[in-house]
Order: structure tokens, then sequence, then C-alpha cells
């Protein structure tokens, strides 16, 4: 069958051959000198990173087989068995194409929980209880099942009531994305996590006495209760105008110093000023123009093969098996723009603090992140929204041999 052909040559076969390039590289890596990580760490950085490339070769491989599955019988009886209970039309296409995101994601479940409690919980990561991680499921389960349902009805409509529904449907989706990185850091991610005020006023006196230097205008610096779920670290800018604020891992504080927290929100502010923001949305927006213009054209023989009625519901079925197909092939055009801005980015952050202080916390992040400091050029190529480390450090002329036992302290 063309579809499921299309889905395995162009989407199972170069991501598990990409993942054993990767494989391969990091084995061979782990034979020479560590860099950037102690010896002790460096080994348990590539054994992690190893495992979970294990464990992206079985998903993929479990993509393949459930598509093989909803194409070959699934999709057309999860419709005819939907249509014996002679439900409206819009009811009934929600229904199908939400169990369709539902079952597909039970069927990843076990693989997920492996992932949080064998692998994560195994190299020192995941510090959540199961009673949390099943909380956080429910929750995001319902969001879903809201928001998802809200938009596939609205799709629906358009498709059914447009001429030219891609464009609207578009529309409609882009919006969505729009307000959901607007409303996500004061509705949504409270869902999930705590947000308090930072605490240090010495600490936030700096930090707003930085955005007031660069002009960014937020709601306020708060500390996020990252570590009872992660060990990892992190900060972020969140928002859309009034909701912008600056977030900070309750586990960045104990670990990285003040200048080289700085320095990386720094970082940060450099994506601001650099409006990258404003230019990812537009590259994330031109995915999805070409995303519906694709599903506008499916030919008839996509929805004979799938047993499908070549109806709105149909097509977006269709568009929600065969999107990460389509998104594999754009990574790699949005992958380039976003190592581009990232070296800008750091470029700005160095001139608000010191190269060596933000080369020192991007280290230290490395260090306690237990991220592997090597990886194989093609998969770069695919999957790095950042540039290598090692090239962020050079172009910030900082001597990794030189100063490492200083970003390690």
């Amino acid at each position: 069958m063309l579809l499921i052909a299309l889905f395995l040559l162009l989407y199972s076969l170069p991501s598990i051959i990409l993942a054993l390039l990767q494989y391969t590289h990091i084995k061979k890596a782990l034979t020479k000198e560590a860099i950037l990580l102690d010896s002790k760490d460096y080994l348990k950085a590539g054994y992690y990173a190893l495992a979970n490339l294990r464990l992206r070769i079985i998903e993929k491989i479990i993509d393949a087989v459930v598509f093989c599955a909803w194409i070959s019988f699934g999709l057309g009886a999860l419709w005819t068995y939907l249509s014996a209970f002679g439900l409206n039309f819009y009811l009934q296409g929600v229904i199908f194409l939400l169990l369709l995101f539902l079952l597909s994601a039970l069927i990843k479940l076990p693989l997920s929980m492996y992932q949080t409690f064998g692998v994560d919980k195994k190299y020192g990561f995941c510090k959540q209880s199961v009673g949390l991680f099943f909380v956080d499921l429910l929750k995001s389960s319902v969001l879903g099942i809201l928001i998802g349902g809200a938009i596939f009805y609205g799709l629906l409509w358009v498709i059914e009531n447009f001429e030219y529904w891609w464009i609207a449907g578009f529309c409609l989706v882009f919006a969505i994305v729009i307000a959901a990185n607007a409303i996500y850091p004061t509705l949504i991610a409270p869902l999930f996590n705590k947000f308090v005020p930072l605490e240090d006023i010495e600490l936030k006196n700096r930090i707003e006495s930085l955005l007031l230097q660069v002009g960014f205008k937020s709601s306020g610096v708060f500390v996020m209760d990252a570590s009872k779920r992660d060990g990892r670290l992190n900060a972020y800018f969140g928002g859309i105008g009034r909701t912008k604020r600056v977030v900070l891992f309750d586990t960045l504080l104990d670990k990285i110093s003040k200048d080289g927290l700085l320095a990386i929100l720094g970082h940060e502010l450099g994506h601001f000023k650099h409006k990258d923001i404003l230019k990812n949305i537009f590259i994330a927006g031109s995915f999805l123009f070409v995303l519906f213009f694709i599903a506008s054209h499916f030919p008839t023989l996509f929805y004979t093969q799938s047993a499908l009625p070549q109806n709105s519901a149909g097509t977006l079925s269709l568009l929600l098996l065969l999107e990460p197909v389509l998104s594999f092939w754009f990574l790699p055009i949005m992958g380039y723009f976003s190592r581009k801005a990232e070296y800008g980015a750091d470029a700005f952050g160095a001139s608000l603090s010191s190269k060596n202080h933000l080369a020192n916390a991007l280290v230290r992040l490395v260090n306690e992140n237990k991220e592997f400091p090597s990886s194989h050029p093609l998969y770069i190529f695919f999957y790095y929204s950042h540039p290598p480390l090692l090239e962020r450090l050079k172009a910030l002329d900082y001597e990794v041999s030189a100063d490492y036992e200083n970003a390690k302290a």
C-alpha cells in the first residue's frame, strides 16, 4: 500500500538510520578521552544517551506498527463502528479524532513510563512518584480532550463550509497556537507546577536591572518547583505581551552562580532583542501552512486504502497520522534557523555579562544535565535546535582545556 510505503520509507527508516548513526558515534566517542565532563560523568552521559537512543528506535518501530494497523483496518473499522450510533456528523467526527489521538497515545504509554521510571530514574533525573505521573497524565488528558475536541470541531466545520478550507484551517490553528503561547504561563503551567516570586532580593534586583537594560517588560520573576519531577536545570521566558514572565527552575538556583544565571538570562534576552520568538512563530506558521495545503491535496487513493470516507473527518485523521512524516523533513529547516539564532543570542548574552560567565554557565549546565558533548553531524542536522556546545564555546573564544576546572567549581 502506498501510504504504508511512504510512512516507512520517508519516516520510519530514516529515523532509525539516524538513531543508529548517533548510537555508533557515541559508542566510538566513549572510547576516547572525556571532554567537558569528568571521566565518570562523561561515561554516564554517554550511557544515558545510548539508552535513550535504544528507546527512540523502539518508539519508531512501534510508530510504524501502529500506523500500519490504523491504515490497514483500524481507521475504517473505527469510523464504521461510530457510524452505527447515528450520531451528528460533527460529534462523530470529534469522537473519531479524539479516539485516534488517545488510543495512539495509550499504546505508547508503557514506553513513556519506562523512559521516566526506568531510564531517567536510573540516571538520577526522575524525582516524581508514580502517583504524580498519573496525576499529570490525567490533567494533560483532560486538557487534550477539551482543547483538542474544540479544535477538531472547529476544523471539521471549516472543512465542510469553506471551499479553500485549508487557508481558513491554517488561520484557525495558527491563531490558537499564538493564544496558547499567551495563556500558557498564567493558566496552563500552574496546573502542573507551583510558581512563586523569587525571594532572593539581590538576584531579583539584578535580573530586573538586566531586563530594564534590554527593554523587556515582564509580569515578574518566578521560581518553578521543577525538582519534584526532574533534577535537570533550566530557565525560560514565557508568555506573550502582558503575560511575559521570567521562570527559573528551583534546581537552577543551587547549581549556577548568580553571574552565570544572569549570563543565561542574557542569552534568552538575546532571543527577545533579535525578535527570534517572532521568527520562530513565522517559521512554525509556514510549516502549518504547508501542512494544510498538502492535506487539501490528499489523493483519493489515500482514503480508499484506509477505508475512510473522503470527508473532513477522514482528511484530519490522515493529517494526524502523516504529520510526523512532514515534520521530520521540516526539522532541518527549523533547526538551521534555530542554531543560527543561538549563536546570535550567545553573543548578545556575552555582551551583557562576559564571555567567560556565559561559557562557564553553559559548561555547568552540560555537567549537571549530563548531556553528551559529541554527536553525529547528520543527527545534529536533523534534530539539534542548539549548536553543539563545543561549537558555541569556540564562537565565544572559550578555551575548554584552560578553564574546565573553573567551570566545574
